[in-house]
């Protein structure tokens, strides 16, 4: 799963495929905290191709949504399937982090901020 920049808008994607487990969302921590590190502080999630995700993956994703948010920055969420974003919803996780259907709104939803 590899990591796009957009120089020029100074925003990281992070491109997700697959199923998420808790050990998929333990990678997606690892690349999180290696961004923020280097103060990377617009991260995109692409979720392309991903069918499901557990709820230890979602807390996670709230706890690194939480410490970006806590450093000025933000995280949203690209390309999520009928049945993750019903997950979102069902859990309350989509009333704290912002969702697209495509990374170009997604982008200039930072601009916006």
């Amino acid at each position: 799963m590899p990591v796009i920049s957009e120089p020029e808008e100074k925003v990281d994607i992070l491109d997700i495929k697959g199923d998420i487990n808790i050990f998929d969302m333990v990678w997606i921590k690892d690349q999180l905290d290696e961004l923020i590190e280097k103060d990377h502080k617009k991260i995109i999630l692409h979720f392309r191709n991903t069918e499901h995700i557990d709820f230890i993956g979602l807390g996670m994703l709230v706890e690194r949504l939480r410490r970006m948010r806590a450093l000025n920055g933000d995280l949203k969420l690209v390309g999520l399937n009928p049945y993750v974003l019903k997950i979102l919803k069902m859990t309350g996780v989509g009333k704290l982090i912002e969702t697209y259907s495509n990374t170009n709104d997604a982008i200039r939803s930072f601009k916006c901020a």
